[in-house]
């Protein structure tokens, strides 16, 4: 469907020429004005759909194109994605950036700096775990391969350790599970 056929226009009309079209085909075509017409419906659809079209394309033409910085209108700028300030082309694609206030940049940068310290200390301490388990000496632990490898014990018994636990826990229960588990670690150390 041309939109510019179905309202008699050519396409270098302006939007008041669109709107005055629409109008009057509207006015002429519509369903209520012509109850004895059966056709005017459609052509009254045909003639508002054309008009959307024109309308939307308008609108879609006359937004700002965002090629450079653009202010908040608090005395910062910022700019689109894909825009480079060194005049390079945008890139395309779809760019989403998350702004968050300052007071909620600090929390999840805080929180960042805790994940990695979490992460960090939880694998040195499952690395520490399986090289006394293995017993070595502290100087073999500037091989990679044998941090693999006590990363590796470690995570082993880590793991079976947390099953012979929750094995405890079902069997006798949270309190006595967990008293009878910790005493038994306790007597393996003491050897």
């Amino acid at each position: 469907m041309n939109p510019w056929h179905e309202l008699g226009l050519d396409e270098s009309a302006t939007a008041d020429d669109i709107r005055r079209a629409y109008r009057r085909l509207a006015a002429e075509h519509h369903p209520d004005l012509n109850p004895e017409d059966e056709s005017a419906a459609g052509r009254f659809q045909r003639v508002r759909q054309a008009y959307d079209m024109l309308k939307e394309s308008q609108r879609v033409d006359s937004a700002p194109s965002w090629q450079g910085p653009v202010s908040d209108g608090v005395g910062g700028t910022w700019s689109a994605p894909g825009y480079d300030p060194f005049g390079q082309k945008p890139q395309s694609g779809v760019h989403v950036r998350f702004v968050a206030p300052e007071h909620l940049q600090a929390v999840l940068q805080r929180l960042r700096k805790v994940l990695l310290l979490t992460i960090v200390g939880g694998l040195s301490g499952l690395i520490t775990l399986g090289h006394l388990i293995r017993d070595l000496p502290i100087s073999e632990l500037v091989w990679p391969h044998q941090i693999i490898l006590s990363l590796g014990v470690g995570l082993g018994v880590a793991v079976a350790s947390f099953f012979a636990w929750l094995f405890a826990v079902f069997g006798l229960g949270f309190r006595w599970g967990t008293l009878t588990f910790w005493t038994l670690v306790i007597v393996q150390l003491i050897r």
